[in-house]
C-alpha cells in the first residue's frame, strides 16, 4: 500500500546569505535539499518547544469588562 501524500503549505522565507550557505552545505553533506533541511529544523524546533499548542501566542487576558 502506498502512503498518501501530505498536504503542504508553501512558505517564502528570506535568509541572510551566510545562513543560506550553511544550510546548503548541510544539505549537500546529507544528500538532501535545502527545503528538507529546513523542514527538519522546524520539526525539531516544534518538538522541543515547551508550549505544545501555540508557543508564540500571548497568554489569555480577560477583557476589561471582566468577561473571560
Amino acid at each position: 500500500m502506498t502512503e498518501r501524500p501530505r498536504k503542504a503549505t508553501r512558505l517564502t522565507v528570506s535568509l541572510e546569505e551566510q545562513d543560506y550557505q550553511t544550510l546548503s552545505q548541510i544539505a549537500l553533506s546529507r544528500d538532501a535539499s535545502v527545503s528538507w533541511v529546513i523542514r527538519q529544523a522546524i520539526r525539531q524546533f516544534i518538538e522541543s518547544s515547551s508550549e505544545v499548542h501555540h508557543p508564540f501566542s500571548k497568554p489569555h487576558m480577560p477583557r476589561k469588562d471582566g468577561d473571560v
